[in-house]
């Protein structure tokens, strides 16, 4: 399986009102994709009072059940539109190695996502995390916590993210 990612950091006078209607108007346009476990569709505010981010972001998680699904979607009308609006992103894939239950994906209002290198020659164990998952050409990991609200005191070094919808194969 394959977990994928792009971002596209905003304007920080970006109206984010317009994402949230985005994902409104087309977050179950992807259930029944063949070949999607799931889609977290994914977005911060600079202005968030309870989870301040750096940067304006729309950043879909998505995990796919091969690389053929996952080139499906790139290929699609509905990928071309978003870069038509949005431009070209940057895609991180990883290995999957540990996921949560879709039901759980469902169920989370805030992701923690957070990127750690894998130190040379150590031992190779996954990470504490709901998702697992290996980026082997950068050797890193990334961790994903699937939350029901957004934490008391965030931790350093996590980027939090708000869900605004899951879609489902």
């Amino acid at each position: 399986m394959i977990v994928m990612q792009y971002r596209f950091t905003l304007p920080a006078d970006y109206d984010m009102a317009k994402i949230a209607q985005r994902i409104a108007d087309n977050g179950a346009k992807l259930d029944g994709f063949p070949g999607l476990i799931f889609k977290t569709y994914l977005w911060s505010r600079r202005d968030d009072a309870a989870l301040a981010s750096r940067e304006n972001r729309y950043a879909p998680l998505y995990c796919w059940r091969d690389a053929d699904s996952m080139a499906r979607f790139l290929e699609s009308p509905g990928f071309a539109a978003l870069t038509r609006q949005f431009g070209w992103p940057h895609i991180d894939s990883w290995l999957a190695r540990r996921l949560p239950d879709v039901a759980e994906v469902k169920a989370a209002k805030v992701i923690a996502l957070r990127s750690e290198p894998v130190a040379p020659f150590s031992e190779f164990a996954l990470p504490q995390a709901m998702l697992a998952a290996w980026d082997v050409s950068r050797w890193s990991w990334l961790r994903a916590d699937f939350l029901a609200a957004p934490p008391a005191v965030p931790q350093p070094g996590y980027d939090y993210y708000r869900t605004g919808y899951v879609a489902c194969g």
